[in-house]
């Protein structure tokens, strides 16, 4: 029977008699008698200030509770909500006076579950032009915006993330003991783990990139779950003296801490790959039983492009943890202990995977010449899948060389999609191909895909920070300050995170502000992107001296390294230099300028557009053939 007493906010639907709350399809969402009579108040006393007596009386009548209960449960509820309390939706906190339910409330009579889902409303659009104020517009122009809007963009950026059954994190491994620790090791046994775990069917694995902040003797894992928003957790410590490594693991259900599975292991460091596999089978083990449909079985070592010379493992350990900064000197290093661990084992399938990653973050990071870039890399993954031909991240980067070098889209897409056929948790096959969709006028599948990538490594700054930027271009601007938000709490000087605040802050009309968030992505990277950037809004501001420096500085570097084209061309097209601008980005195209594959929506060429040149260029790249799309910072 119909609910006579429902009401409905976002795009959630509490239903009073059944105490229930349902999603758009229909399910509900899992919430304690507690959380569900904590959202019932709020909801009844939408627009209110509640203060914490309030709330108290309410929730925990002629009892005497601790403040903290009054937090976990907001806290619950907006993890339930898929909420967050920066640029909170839903229950917003007001500092030292309580709480308040900001969401528009509508009591309903008679609840058509097939009918929740709030109807899709374009995304709001950026208001036009006006002289000195032309920076604040956005990248997505107003066609773009309606193309958003039926896609399901307003959906889609709202639907909270609750986790799936067969959700599963692996942390770092903790010291048992100071002396003698481990870092390396300690984080390359979940890598491996995490490598394992995820080629099971049916098991979805945070990627060790989500993982890395854990470590640490100090973690909580039930946090850690939450944070991760999964439903499963492996969690483990180890110690290792000499060639004696003694380790313990356990699998623990994120909703009440408890245990399913644990054990303990004593043997040599040179049986490590021993154990890792010991782990993995017993936690898969440990789910099976409650399936409801049998998982597959995680790969064996030699599937997944491993190795079992403990030399190679550790060079490729310390590999990676070099390379996480990105820096040019850092990268470098990562290279260099890669073809270490290469030279020692050259069947090592991921170390060549790795090495193919490694060199394409100086794209990135440090204004690589892209053929200095795919070349080495396209030779290290035709390295790996001549050892592992069904490896995942081999043609998820494959994917990444047909996209950002050749330009051949087609083919880009075919191998991003391969590498998910294999692997569905392959994180950079999710972001390969949503970049690439999302540039083609594919929005909606562009978005589960970005979404995806996220949800795999939720606590990547890169991805908060990237899908905060498509936030903005859509006119969603508080959802964007939340997602900016979340990547400076998880990484607070990350370059590209400041630069995308900075674009926030001039598109609220904040320039102060804005020009001293570029000023500092500036300082943070090696890359000429966010001084391009910082050049082109100074120029938009009516500030051409310094915006004509910038250019001056830039042009004057490019005479004895690269410097990417598409950064000089922007500086031009601010200015007006039209000619010169084209000019550019001829030869940006000739370079394989990786930022040429957004050269049909991107805002700095907005002036260019109707020019012969521009034209030609767009049909060099055969991209006169799609629609509106979105690009990435």
């Amino acid at each position: 029977m119909p609910d006579e007493d429902a009401y409905r906010f976002g795009e959630f639907v509490l239903e009073r008699s059944q105490r229930r709350v349902l999603r758009p399809d229909g399910k509900s969402i899992e919430l304690t008698p507690r959380l569900f009579s904590a959202l019932l108040f709020f909801v009844e006393h939408a627009g209110e200030l509640l203060d914490k007596k309030t709330l108290f009386q309410a929730l925990w009548p002629g009892l005497v509770v601790e403040e903290n209960n009054l937090s976990q449960v907001v806290a619950g509820l907006r993890r339930a909500l898929g909420d967050d309390a920066q640029g909170s939706r839903f229950i917003q906190t007001v500092p030292r006076h309580g709480f308040r339910f900001v969401a528009p409330v509508l009591k309903e009579r008679h609840v058509d579950v097939t009918k929740a889902a709030p109807k899709e409303t374009p995304a709001p659009v950026p208001p036009a032009d006006s002289g000195r104020r032309r920076h604040l517009r956005l990248a997505l122009g107003a066609g773009a915006a309606v193309v958003l809007a039926g896609a399901g963009w307003a959906t889609w950026v709202r639907r909270p993330v609750a986790p799936a059954k067969f959700t599963l994190a692996v942390l770092p491994f903790k010291p048992l003991a100071a002396e003698g620790r481990d870092k390396l090791l300690e984080v390359g046994m979940a890598d491996s783990l995490i490598a394992r775990l995820s080629t099971a069917p049916g098991l979805v694995v945070r990627s060790t990139g989500a993982v890395l902040r854990y470590a640490g003797a100090a973690q909580d894992p039930v946090r850690a779950a939450r944070e991760l928003e999964v439903a499963w957790i492996v969690d483990g410590s180890l110690q290792r003296r000499g060639n004696l490594l003694r380790a313990t693991a356990r699998l623990l259900h994120a909703a009440d801490g408890v245990a399913v599975w644990s054990g303990g292991f004593d043997q040599k460091f040179t049986d490590v790959f021993e154990v890792q596999d010991q782990i993995s089978h017993r936690v898969m083990e440990a789910l099976l039983p409650m399936l409801q449909a049998r998982l597959g079985t995680p790969a064996q070592l030699a599937e997944i492009g491993g190795t079992r010379n403990t030399e190679a493992y550790e060079l490729y350990l310390a590999a990676r943890w070099r390379a996480q900064g990105g820096r040019a000197d850092e990268v470098d290093k990562g290279v260099s202990l890669l073809n270490q661990a290469i030279g020692i084992d050259p069947s090592y399938a991921m170390a060549w995977v790795e090495l193919a990653q490694v060199h394409r973050r100086k794209l990135w990071n440090s204004d690589g010449l892209a053929s200095e870039v795919f070349e080495p890399a396209d030779a290290a993954l035709q390295n790996a899948l001549a050892l592992v031909p069904n490896l995942a991240e081999a043609h998820a980067g494959i994917g990444f060389s047909r996209f950002w070098f050749e330009f051949d889209w087609p083919s880009a897409e075919q191998s991003f999609r391969h590498a998910l056929a294999l692997n569905p948790n392959t994180t950079t096959a999710h972001w390969g191909l949503a970049a690439l969709l999302l540039s083609q006028d594919r929005l909606s599948e562009g978005f589960v895909h970005l979404r995806a990538a996220r949800s795999l490594n939720p606590m990547s700054p890169v991805y908060n920070t990237v899908e905060a930027s498509l936030l903005l271009a859509g006119g969603q601007k508080d959802e964007a300050r939340m997602r900016l938000n979340r990547s400076l709490d998880i990484e607070p000087n990350l370059w590209l995170t400041h630069l995308a605040l900075g674009l926030l802050y001039m598109s609220d009309q904040r320039p102060k502000e804005g020009i001293a968030a570029m000023r500092r992505a500036v300082r943070l990277s090696d890359c000429t992107r966010p001084k391009a950037v910082l050049g082109v809004q100074l120029a938009l501001l009516g500030e051409g001296e310094e915006a004509r420096q910038i250019l001056d500085q830039l042009t004057n570097e490019s005479k004895t390294r690269y410097v990417t084209p598409t950064s000089i061309a922007s500086l031009h097209a601010a200015l007006g230099e039209t000619a010169s601008a084209l000019t550019t980005l001829e030869h940006g195209l000739v370079a394989r300028d990786t930022r040429m594959v957004f050269l049909k929506d991107d805002p700095h060429w907005r002036g260019l557009r109707a020019e012969p040149r521009f034209v030609a260029l767009m049909k060099a790249l055969k991209l006169d053939r799609y629609g509106p799309g979105l690009t990435p910072i």
